[in-house]
């Protein structure tokens, strides 16, 4: 598998968080709509003015959505300028975008997408089921360096998918998926209109784009004919930062009035400075990833030894500056209850009685990190502190991103990140084949219960699986997840409106969002 895969994962930076979310589609044809009260009106967008909004970008950065790679700046203006068929609303709860409708036959193999009438495109056509069977044609047609296209590959495929009349498309999956509309809520499987090039791109979302420099500044226009609720300011200029201590710099100058996300160091002298927070559990977390087809990580009595060797509560307040809660080795943000495992803490004693088992009474490991994300310095600093109290070595390499990423997959013990929805993240960072599986973990039971999971449309139903994957996940231990940080997104006074929200979309959404004079 090569590293382009995975660069949505190590590039993408939703957030810095915690906990969040579900995807479960009971009700399909029932779920609410973004746009379903007061949808196309204008009582939420007769608001003016504009938002500086100020993020990381690349040279790389593009209005298309169907990229190898993706930074948060590129994904704010996929955000803004284009929909999905589906989407998650801020408690995690998949409802409808500009599908009307996912109706699925008996076994789940055919699933029939009703597309919500009257939805314009920016260049004032009327959105329809010709532009969905584009947008996945343009999806496969780049699927050697298109991470996201892993999300539906497995089962889509574009020569199966039909045209029934100008709102409707059939599905004819190459196996049962009861999950099938959760995945069209991630923000890579956006549409786009049948007319639309890589250098000019027609959308539904509620911006247009007047102007794109990569790594430069996007000027966007208010859609005033969006099907959906509608910002309530007219203006929305992107600018985009190489780091984030200049995007700490130009909040605190004016220049900017929201960023995704600043080094937890920074908020103290932000809030000092007058900088606004709006705190968010979130789906983002740390996973420390050990591979378990090589030694010393193929004895699971040496993985669980790590997991025990770290200092959870030491992480929370050292790593996250206490914007976190304590972790426990599983992914919580399912929108289900959270399983009934006992909590994970520290124990030296029984760490070094497991190595002493596993015949690893010295162990000697390299943990490698780039430090990207907030945080990853801090933890592995902390595990090699740890581990150095029992006689056991954990040698932090931090490199750079590229370093890291030419060998994605090949490291035996690595700082990962995860951040998207269970059904989303799952299959890619713990399945056999997924593309984001640093721990090469390949358990049978879990696989079989995975795919119990994925035909199950049921939402009671699908909780019950989880709990049990996660039991199962739990006992074998590929990963060490200790903490689920929550997601801060700075702003300024002058802006209203923003709503917390698990994916990290805080300092993205603008619905209803209105900014001051």
């Amino acid at each position: 598998m090569s590293a382009s895969h995975s660069t949505p994962r190590r590039f993408r930076r939703r957030a810095a968080a915690g906990i969040a979310a579900t995807v479960l589609v009971a009700a399909l044809s029932a779920c609410s709509s973004p746009g379903s009260a007061g949808s196309g009106s204008d009582s939420s967008g007769a608001g003016q003015g504009t938002l500086n909004l100020g993020l990381i970008g690349s040279v790389n950065d593009t209005p298309f959505p169907y990229a190898a790679q993706s930074t948060v700046g590129e994904g704010a203006i996929w955000t803004n300028t284009l929909d999905t068929l589906t989407d998650l609303d801020d408690k995690g709860v998949l409802r409808m975008g500009l599908a009307e409708s996912f109706t699925p036959n008996a076994d789940n193999t055919v699933w029939t997408v009703t597309l919500r009438p009257g939805v314009k495109l920016h260049s004032g056509a009327t959105f329809g089921a010709d532009d969905v069977i584009f947008s996945i044609g343009k999806m496969f047609e780049l699927k050697d360096s298109f991470g996201a296209i892993t999300q539906i590959s497995g089962f889509v495929s574009p020569d199966r998918i039909k045209k029934i009349d100008d709102l409707t498309v059939e599905f004819t999956l190459s196996k049962p998926y009861g999950v099938f509309p959760s995945v069209w809520s991630y923000e890579q499987l956006s549409m786009i209109g049948k007319t639309s090039t890589e250098k000019k791109v027609d959308g539904t979302g509620p911006f247009t784009i007047d102007s794109f420099a990569a790594n430069q500044q996007a000027s966007l226009t208010r859609f005033d004919d969006y099907w959906g609720e509608k910002p309530g300011f007219t203006n929305l200029d992107v600018f985009f930062f190489a780091d984030q201590q200049a995007i700490v710099n130009a909040l605190q100058g004016g220049q900017i009035d929201v960023t995704s996300a600043v080094p937890l160091s920074n908020v103290d002298a932000l809030t000092a400075s007058g900088i606004e927070f709006i705190k968010s559990e979130s789906a983002t977390h740390l996973t420390l990833d050990m591979r378990t087809d090589v030694a010393p990580f193929d004895d699971p009595r040496v993985r669980q030894a790590l997991q025990l060797i770290v200092d959870r509560d030491a992480v929370v307040k050292t790593a996250y500056n206490g914007y976190a809660k304590v972790g426990n080795d599983v992914d919580l943000a399912t929108g289900c209850p959270a399983p009934a495992l006992p909590q994970r803490a520290q124990d030296l004693q029984k760490a070094k009685q497991l190595l002493a088992e596993a015949g690893q009474s010295n162990l000697n490991v390299d943990l490698v990190t780039d430090g990207a994300f907030q945080g990853m310095s801090e933890v592995a600093q902390l595990i090699n502190q740890d581990a150095a109290e029992i006689g056991a070595t954990v040698n932090v390499k931090t490199m750079d991103t590229g370093s890291l990423l030419d060998k994605w997959l090949e490291w035996p013990f690595v700082v990962n990140v995860v951040g998207s929805q269970y059904l989303s993240s799952m299959p890619g960072h713990l399945l056999p084949d997924g593309q984001d599986n640093a721990s090469h973990w390949n358990n049978a039971e879990f696989a079989g219960l995975a795919d119990q999971l994925f035909n199950t449309p049921d939402s009671a139903k699908q909780c019950d699986v989880i709990a049990k994957l996660q039991a199962v996940q739990f006992a074998d231990s590929p990963s060490i997840i200790p903490a689920q940080p929550l997601d801060l997104t700075p702003h300024s006074k002058r802006v209203q409106g923003l709503k917390a929200d698990p994916f990290g979309r805080t300092s993205e959404a603008f619905a209803g969002v209105t900014v001051a004079d």
